[in-house]
């Protein structure tokens, strides 16, 4: 079973049609298709998993990739570049988000008072 869910696992990593890797794992270790799709779906948690778990890691190094760049571009004059570095960081963040944005957007309340004497 642990072999036909490593087996499962490196073919999502070929990017195959899940079908066709059904099939591949059915043939190969003689099980049912359902079996196989079983696999699978426990290969894509698998995976699942190892990805949330790299990509604070992954964040971390392209914000700071990100903020080198801009101290360079800043050095040698391209405004534009750190311009644009800083807008990336800032969306990267949430910064201008469409929520932040429609939380953002001024609200008018108009009330009318009736003044009249009876």
């Amino acid at each position: 079973m642990e072999e036909r869910m490593n087996y499962a696992y490196s073919l999502l990593l070929e990017g195959n049609t899940r079908r066709a890797n059904a099939q591949l794992i059915a043939d190969r270790f003689g099980v049912s298709i359902r079996t196989a799709d079983a696999d699978i779906s426990r290969a894509m948690e698998i995976l699942r998993t190892e990805n949330v778990e790299g990509r604070d890691s992954i964040l971390n190094q392209v914000l700071a990739m990100r903020l080198a760049t801009a101290k360079r571009a800043m050095k040698r004059g391209n405004f534009q570049v750190v311009a644009h570095l800083l807008d990336s960081i800032g969306r990267a963040a949430g910064e201008n988000s469409q929520e932040q944005a429609a939380q953002q957007q001024p609200t008018l309340a108009i009330t009318v008072e009736d003044r009249r004497q009876p």
